[in-house]
């Protein structure tokens, strides 16, 4: 495929998540509020466009690679560039198993 026909599908790839999301409260009888913010239209905004942005950057050949580059992308930017912490996670008494204790935390 063209060079064009790729960075379109990546487009599509970022588009997914946020597509999904909405396609699943289809049923709900209110629209969700986030539909009505700016923010949000901006972000999926972006999230196309880093979509498009990957799968030409990574020079996808196929349209399944160009989907999953584009849908890749936005998870990938943002463990990058999230907080990491080089301490275990506290998981309580190392005893036995209770359903009760871990329903708790």
């Amino acid at each position: 495929m063209l060079l064009p026909d790729m960075v379109a599908l990546g487009c599509v790839g970022g588009l997914i998540p946020d597509a999904i999301r909405i396609i699943k409260s289809r049923h709900k009888n209110k629209i969700p509020g986030y539909l009505k913010h700016f923010n949000f239209w901006f972000g999926l905004i972006l999230l196309i466009a880093l979509g498009g942005f990957a799968s030409w950057f990574l020079g996808a050949e196929k349209a399944k690679e160009a989907l999953a580059y584009g849908y890749a992308a936005p998870e990938l930017i943002s463990r990058v560039f999230s907080e990491r912490t080089t301490e275990p996670a506290d998981r309580g008494d190392e005893g036995t198993f209770s359903l009760l204790k871990w329903w708790k935390t």
